[in-house]
């Protein structure tokens, strides 16, 4: 198989999927409760989770006795969902070529999955097919290295030490739906209007002795850079990290702003 980001990706958070409860939806959860205000649920409507990982957005949908499918490309996480008996139904499935029939739903989510995609306005695209007219579509996603320390100390630490550029397949801006132009403008070229955004002030939270390996497990691409390393790059990396976040630390944790942002809209 052909590498490439998308591949990646997938291949990642399958082996990512068994600690994925206990390491990435650390941060994530942040978006669940905002995710779940913004599309104003009432009993019975029809809810896809887009991105779903391990089910953990689509149980608190259910809990508002909304009927939830639960989509994501990782057969591992979908496993997992399944595996938890949760109110809701799984299956596997591409965010960018979503198997359903258009105008099916009354609410579609994602939370911080289009962050992980290539072609994030195909999915956003897919999402806005999907959905009912008068429907409505949120999505989270991460503030960029302008706004938040971690995802500017990680890059600088790698670029002091070691190198960037490890051979990987090109990856799209990470954090180009953090600007609300950008975001505006996908949104309503598909037919969204009434668009909102809302902070969503997000903290990463980790045993400052166990930084590393939190990185090396809530991650994917920024674990396969540091992993490309020299081995004496690599240490030296991985000094400055934690020296770089100590002034974040609170006691023996560190505390880190994350900053990200909520946006929605409604389908025309």
């Amino acid at each position: 198989m052909e590498r490439t980001f998308k591949s990646l990706e997938h291949q990642g958070w399958n082996e990512r999927a068994a600690a994925y409860d206990s390491y990435t939806a650390k941060f994530t959860d942040y978006g669940i409760a905002p995710l779940i205000d913004a599309i104003r649920l009432s009993a019975g409507m029809s809810v896809l989770d887009v991105c779903c990982g391990t089910g953990r957005v689509s149980q608190a949908a259910a809990n508002k006795h909304a009927s939830v499918i639960g989509i994501d490309i990782s057969a591992e996480m979908i496993a997992l969902a399944k595996a938890q008996v949760l109110n809701c139904a799984f299956e596997v499935a591409d965010a960018e070529s979503l198997p359903f029939s258009n105008g099916v739903f009354d609410r579609v989510i994602c939370n911080f999955g289009l962050y992980h995609l290539p072609n994030p306005d195909q999915a956003i695209k897919d999402a806005a097919r999907v959905l009912k007219r008068g429907g409505l579509y949120a999505f989270t996603t991460w503030c960029g290295p302008d706004k938040s320390p971690l995802f500017r100390i990680l890059p600088e630490a790698i670029k002091d030490h070691g190198q960037l550029d490890v051979g990987l397949p090109p990856a799209p801006p990470a954090f180009r739906l953090a600007d609300q132009n950008e975001a505006r403008r996908d949104m309503t070229s598909v037919g969204f209007e009434s668009i909102a955004f809302l902070d969503v002030p997000a903290v990463f939270e980790c045993p400052e002795n166990q930084i590393i390996d939190f990185l090396a497990k809530s991650t994917v691409r920024m674990t396969m850079v540091l992993q490309a390393q020299a081995p004496a790059a690599r240490d030296a990396i991985h000094l400055a990290i934690r020296d770089r976040l100590s002034v974040f630390a609170v006691g023996n944790v560190i505390r880190i702003p994350m900053p990200a942002i909520l946006v929605s809209g409604v389908k025309s």
